[in-house]
């Protein structure tokens, strides 16, 4: 059958090239692999012939990740220039059908305004190519203002491609399906804090893979950044107008795609293919671009007409929302009955962690009332809470004070427990990190203490694969039979900025990648402080299912079952639907 989305003329704004002197220069300083990927074959020829194949009548050619500087100022800016010059010959010599962004020295300012003058005022490039972040530095750096002051008087389009954090030195695969959507959003919330989106309102931005996750992680994120800016939202929804997002590689008709829609608006979304890169899924995609429920001038939008009014426009384009764009399969989330969330604090435990720590500022904490907790459950309409406890300051204790207060913790809520068995419930806290502790513990939460579950505290971000787990305790915790809240140590902060709020959502990745999938399903767990991420993520994310990093080729059997037969992804499905209260 016929995809809708062959119908429509192109323009496609994610299109990286690889052209031999940018993929000599890498090899010659050692870059063999990008992010332990072989380098993609690209030729003018090919990208003729992938532009032939699905109807682009356009493409605006980019550089992606590794970028452009490698910590010498003087050769970013000779490849920058080599770079520019290429990309400025390929576009002479089919003008009707390749624009460019061209590529600068950041973080050199000075080497940076000196390229862009010459490749847009000069060359006559499109915009500006930028990762997101530039060996670490985001884009609300204060130092950048002279390069956006410059980009500001051209109403210039930025175009953002995700890039390797920090951080993501450690993850192979886990990198492209997450930590890398998770930069674009980071880097765009970097400018925002840095007043820039104020400063520089001519600025627009293209954010390339949807923004990352910013669709899905905004109500969360906008509630911890009013702490900084109590007008945020506001400002906000007014810059909204210079952001554009492309499709690549989001193209998931259930959950994605919609959400993406919803978040943007019809006006703000552009086509991407993500070639030279995606040359195994460009179709895939594109074709299930064509399954949105979408009218046939809003299609005609999203593939060309959006962008070519976005590099025209002067002024900002207006929101124009899309209604029911999610296919009617897809259904609302059901509400819990139970409040699987909710933080208890005993004067006990306060009490201890002062003796040990007498520095230790509780003011904000607000201690037990059983009676405040169970108003609160009547006005919200839950038939039952599970408390659990939620200190970050306690994890920088030593570890034996750190068991001593976790004890004092759980059999203080066991008392608490008693006085409202119908109503109150409560979870045991256990080190998840610590685990000769926690193979105690448990033990003696349940079977001594009779409490309800076990709520183990993880900091997953930073370990190497190796270092996350230990079977002995996923055995024993899916052996007890009983419901385990999984709760990062430090949700302080902003969520993506502190890499390590969203370490519940790293706990179910990484152990659906690492093969652990038996604990997952035979084991109750609930999910906090997801930020929307795990069904928002559920499709790309669940592909890792698959990728066994111990090649077990019963996984490639059950993939091409599950994709193929059944229509059913395991590790999609089981994101989907596991328990989560934020």
């Amino acid at each position: 059958m016929k995809s809708k989305s062959a119908n429509y003329v192109k323009w496609d704004t994610h299109h990286h090239i690889n052209p031999k002197i940018y993929e000599d220069e890498l090899r010659k300083i050692g870059i063999d692999k990008v992010n332990g990927l072989k380098h993609p074959k690209w030729s003018e020829e090919m990208m003729l012939k992938w532009m032939k194949e699905i109807g682009i009548e356009r493409v605006i050619m980019s550089i992606s990740t590794p970028g452009v500087h490698f910590g010498d100022d003087s050769h970013s800016r000779r490849l920058c220039r080599k770079l520019n010059e290429y990309m400025a010959s390929v576009v002479k010599k089919y003008p009707d059908k390749v624009g460019a962004f061209a590529v600068v020295p950041l973080p050199d300012v000075e080497g940076a305004v000196e390229e862009l003058k010459y490749a847009l005022d000069i060359l006559k490039l499109d915009g500006i190519g930028l990762l997101s972040n530039l060996n670490f530095n985001y884009l609300g750096n204060k130092e950048f203002r002279k390069f956006y002051e410059e980009a500001d008087k051209r109403n210039v389009i930025i175009y953002v491609h995700p890039t390797a954090p920090e951080i993501a030195t450690k993850y192979y695969l886990l990198n492209y399906m997450y930590f890398f959507k998770l930069d674009t959003t980071r880097t765009i919330i970097d400018f925002m804090r840095g007043g820039y989106h104020r400063n520089f309102p001519n600025i627009k931005f293209l954010l390339s893979h949807g923004a990352g996750v910013l669709p899905a992680v905004y109500p969360t994120l906008i509630k911890a950044l009013k702490e900084e800016n109590p007008n945020i939202e506001a400002e906000f929804e007014q810059w909204k107008s210079q952001l554009f997002v492309d499709t690549a590689l989001i193209s998931y008709p259930d959950e994605m795609l919609p959400t993406t829609f919803d978040f943007f608006g019809a006006n703000h979304i552009v086509y991407g293919s993500d070639l030279c890169w995606a040359q195994m899924s460009y179709k895939y995609y594109t074709k299930q671009l064509g399954k949105l429920d979408l009218k046939h001038e809003q299609f005609e939008k999203v593939f060309k007409d959006n962008i070519r009014r976005a590099f025209k426009a002067k002024e900002p384009v207006k929101y124009f929302s899309v209604n029911n764009v999610r296919p009617e399969s897809y259904g609302e989330e059901k509400k819990n009955k139970i409040k699987y969330h909710y933080h208890c604090f005993p004067v006990s435990v306060v009490e201890h962690i002062k003796r040990i720590n007498a520095s230790f500022c509780s003011d904000k904490i607000e201690l037990w009332d059983t009676k405040k907790a169970l108003s609160w459950m009547n006005k919200t309409h839950y038939e039952k809470m599970m408390i659990s406890l939620d200190i970050p300051e306690l994890w920088k204790l030593k570890d034996d004070d750190i068991t001593a207060v976790l004890r004092t913790y759980n059999e203080s809520v066991a008392k608490i427990r008693i006085e409202n068995p119908q109503k109150v419930e409560a979870f045991g806290a256990v080190d998840f990190e610590n685990v000769e502790h926690a193979l105690k513990e448990v033990d003696y939460c349940l079977n001594n203490l009779k409490l309800d579950g076990i709520c183990i505290y993880v900091k997953m971000v930073g370990k190497t694969y190796d270092e996350m787990f230990d079977d002995r305790l996923l055995k024993k915790l899916m052996e007890a039979g009983a419901p385990v809240l999984v709760h990062p140590k430090d949700s302080s902060g902003i969520p993506i900025s502190n890499v390590n709020y969203l370490d519940s959502v790293v706990f179910a990745f990484s152990m659906l990648y690492l093969d652990k999938y038996e604990y997952l399903k035979n084991t109750d767990y609930i999910l906090t402080h997801t930020a929307g991420l795990v069904r928002f993520l559920a499709r790309p994310v669940g592909i890792m299912y698959y990728v066994d990093p111990q090649k077990h080729e019963s996984r490639k059997r059950q993939a091409f079952v599950d994709i193929f037969i059944t229509k059913k992804e395991t590790g999609a499905n089981y994101l989907k639907n596991v328990k989560i209260d934020d």
